[in-house]
């Protein structure tokens, strides 16, 4: 049977009346299954560089490795900038490195807020560290979630004659 992959309720022509829409394939399922994700566990280090349009097809597992690897990447680019600092202060001729230090800087803060924007629309806040055990957990979770089945029994539960329910009040 194809159900909604929101609710579970069985759908129709691509209905959902539970929900009031119509919906694509990806959220038709079957029986009552849960909408599985598809996880690029470790993204390339180079999806970073994605424009915000692609950034928003990914998913969050994903865009939180990107966060580690963009914040990653801001440092290293923060420590060139220092490394150019240095050798100005020592009398060389630095200003055409100096500014692409600098633009490449903004450039990766610039990334880094776009990976942390997007987590934070999509989960209600964006991690201040991105460990492996936080992303273990994460995917642990993912994992979790998508193993109960949404089904309604239709059949109530008989209790045998003769065991008494207490309801207690507090």
């Amino acid at each position: 049977m194809q159900t909604c992959a929101y609710c579970g309720t069985e759908v129709a022509n691509r209905h959902c009346d539970f929900c009031e829409m119509e919906l694509s394939e990806r959220y038709i399922l079957q029986d009552g299954e849960r909408l599985s994700n598809s996880i690029n566990f470790y993204p390339d280090k180079q999806g970073i560089f994605k424009n915000t349009p692609e950034l928003l097809e990914l998913e969050t597992i994903e865009l939180l490795c990107l966060l580690r690897h963009a914040r990653d990447y801001r440092a290293e680019v923060y420590k060139l900038r220092l490394l150019s600092h240095q050798a100005e202060a020592q009398g060389g001729d630095m200003d055409q490195i100096k500014t692409q230090s600098y633009s490449d800087y903004e450039e990766a803060t610039r990334k880094v807020w776009v990976l942390e924007n997007i987590i934070k629309d999509r989960i209600g806040y964006y991690p201040q560290k991105v460990t492996d055990n936080f992303l273990s957990m994460y995917l642990d979770r993912i994992q979790q979630s998508g193993k109960k089945r949404m089904i309604i029994k239709k059949k109530a539960k008989t209790y045998r004659k003769g065991v008494n329910v207490r309801v207690s009040q507090h």
